[in-house]
């Protein structure tokens, strides 16, 4: 009897010593373990859900009003990866002065034996019930050399810091409905966005700040933070779940771009304000 638990010990230790969180490990092991995991897989299985819940309180100085907005959608998504085939279906929701519509969304994409991935999406009126087809082939793309070159071109997290997305990874597991996971953790925001415009301007050999829209756009952006979560699984190092939110935003900036415009023309336009909550 001591033997047999004895030997059951070893056992249950050997088995969390391969799958269990391992203190030791680093953004760097982890992630070129992550990119060994995915090269092997062949296929993949997701379930998206968005939500936006947020309101629009104005103010003219005699009366204040709120507009609420909601929507939320909810996708299921399959690939297999060779080569590139995807399915996803889901439905879209959103509602706005005490008004919602809801609709009903498909899409397909096949790669061909030239590497030429097309897709087939199929959207529904929600005032009808009916809905049609689109096709669209994305030219000039080859889809199997572009799987190639992900595949041998893997990049560590923590090289990312460079391009101004530097990751941190949690002390201690975290739990994903059963599943034991690394948490590793970032932050973007208005200058992240400009480090990765430089980089990329220095790789394809063009100055992508130049561009006077793309200027304007990272001004509209400061404040923003789209804060980004993934959950690594200890026991395969394949993605189980990534989470993403603007929680922690300032939308000073956006708010007042839109009581200027709100109040362009108007009298009171100096009383005149919206925020964005």
């Amino acid at each position: 009897m001591k033997k047999k638990l004895l030997l059951g010990l070893i056992a249950l230790g050997s088995v969390s010593m391969l799958c269990g969180f391992d203190s030791a490990e680093t953004i760097d092991t982890i992630s070129e373990k992550m990119n060994e995991a995915s090269a092997a897989a062949d296929s993949m299985s997701a379930t998206m859900n968005l939500n936006l819940d947020a309101s629009l309180n104005m103010d003219d100085g005699t009366t204040t009003s709120s507009l609420g907005i909601a929507a939320n959608a909810d996708f299921d998504m399959d690939y297999l990866l060779d080569p590139m085939t995807m399915k996803m279906t889901g439905t879209v929701s959103y509602s706005a002065l005490g008004e919602g519509q809801e609709m009903s969304m498909e899409m397909y994409g096949v790669t061909d034996e030239d590497g030429v991935f097309t897709t087939y999406a199929y959207a529904e009126d929600p005032a009808t019930g009916e809905g049609e087809w689109a096709a669209q082939k994305a030219d000039g793309l080859n889809m199997n050399e572009l799987l190639e070159k992900s595949k041998s071109a893997s990049v560590s997290l923590s090289e990312l810091a460079d391009w101004g997305m530097a990751f941190t990874l949690a002390p201690e597991a975290a739990d994903v409905d059963g599943t034991e996971c690394y948490l590793l953790s970032t932050t973007i925001d208005a200058t992240s966005l400009s480090t990765i415009l430089t980089k990329a301007s220095e790789l394809v050999g063009q100055d992508l700040m130049a561009d006077e829209n793309v200027g304007m756009a990272l001004s509209l952006l400061e404040g923003l933070k789209l804060n980004l979560d993934y959950y690594i699984s200890t026991a395969d190092y394949l993605p189980v779940k990534i989470h993403m939110d603007l929680n922690d935003s300032d939308l000073s900036i956006l708010s007042a771009l839109l009581s200027s415009t709100l109040g362009e023309g108007s009298e009171d336009a100096a009383s005149t304000s919206m925020e964005i909550v």
